[in-house]
């Protein structure tokens, strides 16, 4: 973290110690859990923290759940074309929650689906 990721993070300090927390955040539902699901992965992969997931991030994800039941056979170019909806190579958390809900739509175009890893 640096000195300006620093400073406001130090600001909010004493406003989240007087904040009674979050509230129950239990998803109830299947599409909620997924929804739940990609929100931490993409807090995971966001390793600059610019709230954007490159290729690259991606890449170290998909390579960092290598061997684990949590393993996937899609490649980073495939979800960024999938969510990247204005063109800057990169998926915001926005544009995740986008991509995620409209595959809930009628005639929605599938998501980059995890497959059985040889």
């Amino acid at each position: 973290m640096t000195l300006q990721h620093l400073i406001p993070a130090l600001a909010l300090c004493p406003l989240a110690a007087c904040s009674p927390g979050p509230g129950t955040a239990i998803p109830e539902t299947r599409s909620e859990r997924q929804m739940l699901g990609l929100m931490e992965k993409f807090d995971r992969w966001d390793y600059n923290g610019d709230g954007e997931l490159s290729s690259k991030e991606i890449n170290v994800g998909i390579i960092g759940i290598q061997g684990t039941s949590k393993a996937v056979t899609y490649k980073a170019a495939d979800v960024v074309k999938y969510y990247d909806k204005n063109g800057d190579k990169t998926v915001s958390l926005r544009e995740a929650q986008a991509g995620y809900y409209s595959t809930t739509q009628d005639g929605a175009a599938p998501l980059p689906q995890r497959g059985k890893v040889q």
